[in-house]
Formats: structure tokens, sequence, C-alpha cells
């Protein structure tokens, strides 16, 4: 998986999602979910809401409303009946002043 965040601060955000096959091309996944939770301040899970764009998943509109470790967690459906979920700890940057 590669998931990126621009500009990766407070606010809104864009988010792009591809999977990535054994053999390391890019995989058309039917379905990839991502959302973030920042358990430490009890905010999420946010839904990224992502939109099938022919090969990779994306959205414009994610916000992000506090900087700080939040738990990245991404769900990529393989088949009609299995899929795999990942999490990683990701680092919001605050707003520039």
């Amino acid at each position: 998986m590669q998931i990126t965040f621009a500009p990766g601060r407070v606010g809104d955000n864009t988010v792009e999602a591809v999977a990535y096959g054994a053999d390391g091309l890019p995989f058309a996944a039917p379905e990839i979910r991502v959302s973030l939770t920042q358990r430490a301040q009890g905010v999420g899970p946010l839904d990224a809401k992502l939109a099938d764009r022919g090969g990779y998943w994306t959205t414009d509109r994610l916000r992000i409303p506090l900087p700080g470790t939040w738990t990245l967690r991404v769900t990529v459906r393989l088949t009609d009946v299995d899929q795999v979920t990942l999490t990683k700890d990701v680092t919001i940057r605050p707003s520039p002043a």
C-alpha cells in the first residue's frame, strides 16, 4: 500500500491510495477504505470516503481537525470475500501560522 496525505497538516487534505500486488505492480483493488483516529483526543474515526479513479483511490476532502499522532487504518478488499486491514501511526503537523 502507498498512502499519500497532502499537505499532511491540520485542515483539508488530499488522500491518495494505491494497492500493490506481490509482484510489486499496482493492483486494481475493488475497494479501499481509509480512516484516521486520534485516541488521545477521542477523535474519529474520520472516514476519508475515497473514490475509485481507475487504479487508485482518492479524495480531496479529508478535513483533519488536530495535529498529533493519528492511527491510520486501511482496509483493502482483495476479492468478493477477502480483505486485509493495515494500521499505522502517522503524524499530522499543525497548520502554518
